[in-house]
């Protein structure tokens, strides 16, 4: 805005303006420019008002704002000198020209789809899943007062509802455990994060005790199933074989000493607030869909996957978009709920998903399909779910790097 009188903007007198809500201004106030100058630009060659300045964002208010700032002119296209549409709504108008490209299904998701399956839940009846994240301006102080600790949110390899924040104490860096989705409070692995201490009553105790408690389970169904009282040795896993902790790798301490006796406790927490998200990657996986099947005479366990696309797979109002249920390959990452108009497509098939947002109503995060690798199972489709997991590149090489080789 200092390159043109215009487009300037008066300077807040509210210090604690948001520097994103000035941005927001310079850019409708651009966007005013654009189409004030088109529209005069037009009117004095007797030209026909055929083209049209559109303001795009996501910002619910800044489009209202846009709106209300602009100066009535009865002359200018409704009224107006230029539009506001959200993303969504302007890919929705370029989709009317070849809906075969599926734009809509590369559009990034902010907000939870609306329930199209009961119209009158309106947003005071939206289920909260998560309590809400603390504000910057609270967490940064938090941080310096040490009530909050900013550590990397690492999930565990086998599941998404437990991980650990590795966080400084002085010189010591110890690893807090996270556990339940309460206390994850949507983070995702890789995510930087602010994590409040829980009360050391809450604290685990010793990795031992786990340990014990699954030889004792072990020796229990030994005993149930009727085996000889013959003394054998003990199975398990040798010490040189058994999986190092955070310790053996990384140096980072896994317990400390919550007594002047020693004892040792693992400590726990919870997230208070994002201060920097990964959903930069794309993840690889499969959407499982909703099959009407009669039930089974042998009442058998529904696969955890089927529960989970059963409650949140719909269709929405239009007839044409649907909700389904992503299940990425890496376990460390939760389902991912994608808006999608070719849901009969992707059936079967391995897809790049990217996650854009978590709002706390909704119990996973949202995303959008980003490509299709292949069917699921065949050699060729795993092999480029292999390479896109470890993010090896395998774009094909150019026609100039190909021309360099010898015929």
């Amino acid at each position: 805005d200092v390159h043109h009188s215009d487009t300037q903007i008066k300077a807040s007198d509210n210090n604690d303006a948001i520097i994103n809500d000035e941005n927001d201004a310079r850019l409708r106030k651009v966007a005013w420019f654009y189409g004030n100058s088109l529209y005069n630009y037009l009117r004095d060659r007797s030209m026909e008002q055929d083209a049209e300045v559109v303001f795009l964002s996501d910002d619910v208010q800044s489009r209202k704002l846009a709106l209300q700032e602009q100066p009535s002119d009865d002359d200018a296209g409704d009224g107006v000198y230029y539009k506001t549409r959200s993303m969504r709504q302007h890919v929705a108008l370029l989709q009317k020209e070849d809906p075969t490209l599926h734009l809509l299904d590369m559009v990034a998701q902010f907000n939870s789809a609306p329930d199209s399956t009961n119209k009158s839940v309106g947003k005071e009846s939206k289920e909260i899943y998560y309590s809400p994240h603390i504000d910057s301006s609270d967490l940064s102080y938090g941080l310096k007062s040490n009530r909050y600790y900013q550590g990397t949110y690492r999930s565990n390899r086998d599941s998404h509802t437990e991980g650990y924040v590795t966080i400084r104490r002085g010189e010591d860096r110890v690893a807090v455990v996270v556990k339940g989705s309460n206390d994850i409070n949507r983070a995702v692995d890789g995510d930087v994060v602010a994590i409040e201490l829980h009360s050391v009553d809450r604290w685990l105790g010793s990795a031992d005790v786990g340990q014990i408690e699954k030889q004792k389970d072990a020796g229990k169904k030994e005993e149930q199933a009727g085996e000889s009282k013959t003394e054998t040795p003990e199975a398990g896993i040798a010490a040189d074989t058994a999986e190092p902790t955070l310790k053996d790798i990384d140096n980072i301490a896994e317990e400390v000493a919550v007594d002047e006796e020693g004892q040792l406790r693992r400590p726990t927490g919870k997230v208070a607030g994002i201060i920097r998200r990964n959903f930069h990657k794309n993840y690889c996986g499969s959407i499982c869909t909703i099959e009407k099947v009669e039930k089974k005479e042998d009442n058998s366990t529904p696969h955890p996957h089927d529960v989970i696309a059963e409650k949140h797979e719909r269709e929405h109002a239009d007839g044409v978009t649907s909700t389904v249920v992503f299940f990425p390959i890496d376990n460390r990452i939760p389902p991912i709920l994608l808006r999608t108009t070719q849901r009969d497509r992707l059936v079967g098939m391995r897809i790049l998903v990217s996650i854009d947002s978590w709002p706390a109503d909704s119990e996973y995060p949202l995303g959008h399909y980003v490509k299709t690798l292949g069917v699921t199972g065949t050699k060729d489709t795993e092999t480029q779910v292999l390479l896109q997991e470890f993010r090896i590149p395998c774009e094909p090489f150019p026609a100039k790097v190909l021309a360099c080789l010898p015929p």
